[in-house]
């Protein structure tokens, strides 16, 4: 159990206790009213009724006190099948790359069109046979230095005069 769970548990169960047996008017109780407890432990009466409510809905187990997960469940933002299809279909036929890929399919899908690094996962998703693996182009040099280039920048004339 984290640090920050167990602190959740040190602080929420007592004043949740307390809140019950204030709620139930029970005999031995150190506050008389509600606003009391709440003044007390320095929390609105709003939150200490969310806690207890979230307590109860969970069968009063400290587990349900923690707060929950927050942002998209796994897999609820994944592209469609469909247009997983339809962009592999477009990568074996064209060889396109990412790029190329959502420029083509950019009016189709419109606001649904996957970004170009979700189109590289697509593709990861669905590898190519070895046979198709062979007709991609491949950059691969037999010496060093082949693919090496020069970038000419143009130098005034006052300083070659030099």
């Amino acid at each position: 159990m984290k640090y920050s769970q167990q602190v959740i548990l040190k602080r929420w169960i007592p004043i949740l206790k307390e809140y019950e047996r204030t709620k139930a008017k029970v005999t031995p109780r150190q506050f008389k009213f509600i606003k009391n407890l709440c003044e007390a432990h320095h929390i609105s009466r709003k939150e200490l009724q969310r806690y207890y409510r979230k307590w109860v809905e969970g069968g009063k187990k400290p587990e349900s006190l923690f707060p929950l997960k927050r942002g998209a469940k796994p897999g609820s933002r994944r592209t469609p099948k469909e247009i997983e299809r339809n962009i592999m279909k477009a990568y074996r036929r064209f060889r396109s790359n990412r790029y190329e890929l959502v420029c083509l399919f950019k009016p189709y899908y419109l606001d649904k069109t996957p970004s170009p690094a979700t189109m590289d996962r697509i593709k990861k998703r669905y590898p190519l046979n070895e046979r198709d693996k062979k007709v991609i182009k491949r950059y691969e040099k037999k010496t060093p230095g082949e693919l090496a280039h020069i970038d000419v920048t143009k130098i005034p004339k006052d300083v070659r005069a030099l």
